[in-house]
């Protein structure tokens, strides 16, 4: 499902949690400004227009809010140690840039997992495809293929 801000505020309304002038922030951060960000992505685009009126800690309590509250999702991009987060709650899966780092979402079908491996009971599936954006290799000419 495709969370927009204004379903994220009415479902923090509808849980009884206060809006407050930080915690707008950080959703029009999430919602409008950023894609995919860590923490410390989220924490610096509002640090550079409203500085000192949010920390780390208070990111981090409301990035964890809302994920409880099935209003994002977290994901690492190459099994990586930095936790990106996603508004887009809808199953899908990413392209990731290896030049540029851009991630974008694209949704396709996975196979029946459950009929790949006997005995073996998935919980969930996730696939990241990582390359060359159309940007990158139009700025760099390099070509891209994929070896499957």
């Amino acid at each position: 499902m495709i969370i927009t801000i204004n379903d994220a505020t009415r479902h923090l309304q509808t849980a009884n949690i206060r809006m407050t002038t930080q915690r707008q922030l950080i959703l029009e951060h999430l919602y409008l400004k950023l894609s995919h960000p860590t923490a410390e992505e989220l924490f610096e685009s509002i640090y550079a227009e409203y500085p000192k009126y949010v920390s780390m800690t208070t990111i981090y309590k409301n990035l964890r809010t809302l994920k409880e509250l099935g209003l994002l999702k977290d994901f690492h991009i190459l099994h990586g140690d930095v936790t990106r987060y996603d508004t887009n709650t809808a199953p899908h899966h990413h392209l990731y840039c290896v030049h540029c780092g851009t991630i974008t979402d694209f949704a396709a079908a996975v196979p029946d997992l459950e009929k790949i491996s006997d005995g073996f009971r998935p919980q969930s599936a996730y696939l990241e495809v990582s390359g060359t954006c159309h940007a990158c290799e139009q700025l760099h000419g390099q070509h891209f293929k994929v070896a499957i």
